[in-house]
Formats: C-alpha cells, structure tokens, sequence
C-alpha cells in the first residue's frame, strides 16, 4: 500500500497537483475529540492519540514533501470536516480527488461521501487503502464503488495521473505595497 501511496503522489507532484496528507490528533485532554471521543475508551481509541505523539505522526514510510505537501491534522473522519482541505481545493481549481488512506470503513468511507457532496469526481485506487479486517475492506470498497467514487486498480488511475496535462503554477505575490 505505502509504495503505491508514494507513487502516486511522486506523480500528482510531477503535474503540480496539490498533495494531501492527513493525520488524526487531539489535545492532551480530548476535549476536541467531540462525541467521537466517547464511542470507545480503549488505549488504542482515536481520543488518546496526541497532538505531538508518536501515534500522530505519518508512517515514515510515506515519502512527504514538506516544501510542497499540505499536512493536516483532521480530528473527525472525513478529511473534508472542519479542515483546510476544502479552501485548498478551491485555490487549486481542483475537480478530481484520489483519496488514499489506512480505514477504508472509516476515514476513507466518509471521506469518499464527503468528496461527492461537494461536487468533486473522487477515485480511490484499490491498492491504496486497507483496513483492520478483509471483510469491511471489502465491503466498504463495493459500496463505495456502487454509489460515492470510482474504485480503480493503482494502474489505471497513475496511466490517468501520466496523462493528465497537470497543473498551472500558482503565482505568489512577493509583496504587496500600497
């Protein structure tokens, strides 16, 4: 999962397509983690994963260009709830999400729901995501390929990415004087 990942963000990157990367914090108290933060209380529930804790960081796996990737932290799991994601994509003219992730019951799921209610074609490379167990991986893929996104093999969606004719460069102003 974790090469495919890289791959295909090397070529969002290589077509000056915005890359995402995600992650789940709370404060030390969780009081941010909302009713979510109640629905287990085990060492291993979401609510006990710190801002700044070795459970918060992204695997070190992922090949993250910190000069040009966006890192968010999301505490909810649609990376489209109470974030940055959506002002992004808008400043990037984005139609097209590929969605990646490690809960595909779960954060890639609602993520997947998300991304269509706000009008964008969503794909999410079937290599790319996984889950705890097969059968609500599975599961979770089927229904969201019948009614929230397109569930392509890695192969198809970079052979799309390679062929896409990228992204404009976004000009910065470097000052402004009045």
């Amino acid at each position: 999962q974790i090469d495919y990942v890289n791959r295909l963000s090397a070529l969002a990157r290589d077509k000056n397509m915005p890359v995402i990367w995600t992650y789940v914090a709370y404060m030390d108290n969780a009081d941010d983690a909302g009713v979510w933060g109640t629905r287990t209380d085990t060492e291993n529930s979401l609510q006990n994963i710190k801002e700044g804790g070795a459970r918060a960081e992204l695997d070190p796996r992922l090949e993250v260009d910190r000069e040009h990737d966006a890192v968010i932290n999301k505490r909810m799991a649609s990376v489209f709830h109470d974030s940055l994601i959506p002002s992004l994509l808008i400043w990037h003219k984005v139609d097209t999400v590929i969605l990646t992730g490690g809960s595909t019951s779960g954060c890639v799921r609602a993520s997947a729901v998300s991304s269509l209610s706000h009008g964008y074609r969503t794909i999410v490379p079937e290599e790319c995501v996984a889950d705890k167990h097969e059968i609500p991986h599975f599961a979770n893929l089927c229904d969201i390929m019948l009614k929230y996104a397109d569930v392509e093999p890695f192969a198809a969606v970079a052979d799309w990415l390679e062929n896409h004719p990228g992204c404009a460069p976004i000009r910065r102003a470097r000052g402004v004087g009045f």
